[in-house]
């Protein structure tokens, strides 16, 4: 063989390589595509049938506790109300007969604790307002005086959380380039408060007087009813037992804790506090 036809020989052959080559890297770069494709473009069948499948999940609906502030008022009241005037009826009873004198007091007793519980349950809003603003108005002071403290300080909150320095750093840079949402986010995280919590003071107060009014005539009403103060009292006992239980039976229901054991604390309680009065009155009436 010349020299040329070796040449020629050998050039053919790198020739078929390189197309060898060409070839498996062209049908390797095609696959890549087709697996790219088949990964993000999903056929319309499948998204159709996939769609059809979140349509038919039911949705997850999360029930939450509304107006925390005012169920826990008119428990508050209601079970206030009804363990006050039951506990003063059962020692005004035992020291006097006079059913008329013990519906009078009872009538009096019922009214002054609603009022003032009206104009307690409205100062207790506004001193928690007043205090919020107090808390808002310092921190607002603080971010301006020492805004890289306060950022420090939300910026170790995050962390404790579970973040790493950096992803905190940045959540609270974004965090801080609006002062609102900065202060905001200072006052619950720090303070655990937030201006939405507030209750309206005027209606946390006619919640809880109106409330301690309901409970408080429970125990008045068999008073009313019946002419013998002795059997008044062992009747407003038995009905006011009863609705103390019921009470403590849907406050529990509201945060959950089980029924009975909600509602049979809330009785000893209130057994509780009308036993030991009547037993003072008893003993106010012996001497």
């Amino acid at each position: 063989m010349g020299q040329d036809s070796i040449f020629t020989f050998g050039s053919r052959l790198l020739d078929k390589a390189l197309a060898v080559h060409t070839t498996s890297s062209a049908s390797g770069l095609w696959r890549a595509r087709a697996e790219i494709s088949n990964r993000h473009l999903v056929p319309i069948p499948h998204r159709r049938n996939s769609m059809a499948q979140l349509k038919q999940v039911p949705r997850e609906i999360h029930k939450h506790i509304r107006a925390r502030s005012y169920i826990g008022g008119s428990a508050l009241g209601v079970s206030d109300g009804l363990v006050t005037n039951l506990a003063f009826l059962s020692g005004f009873a035992a020291i006097e007969s006079n059913i008329s004198l013990v519906r009078l007091a009872g009538a009096a007793s019922m009214l002054a604790g609603a009022i003032s519980m009206f104009f307690s349950g409205i100062l207790a809003g506004r001193s928690e307002y007043e205090l919020f603003q107090a808390d808002k108005k310092r921190e607002e002071g603080e971010i301006e005086a020492e805004p890289e403290e306060e950022k420090g300080e939300l910026r170790d909150f995050y962390i404790a959380k579970g973040l790493t320095p950096e992803e905190a750093g940045e959540i609270v840079g974004r965090i801080a380039s609006n002062k609102e949402k900065f202060l905001e986010d200072i006052l619950m995280h720090e303070l655990r408060i937030h201006q939405t919590k507030l209750s309206n003071p005027i209606k946390m107060g006619g919640v809880i007087g109106l409330s301690f009014f309901i409970g408080a005539l429970i125990p008045l009403v068999p008073f009313l009813l019946v002419q013998t103060a002795t059997v008044a009292l062992g009747v407003s006992a038995l009905i006011s037992s009863l609705f103390l239980f019921t009470v403590g039976a849907w406050k529990g229901r509201v945060v959950g804790r089980k029924l009975w054991r909600s509602g049979l604390e809330t009785l000893l309680i209130g057994a509780a506090a009308a036993g030991i009065l009547y037993l003072i009155g008893g003993a106010i009436g012996f001497f």
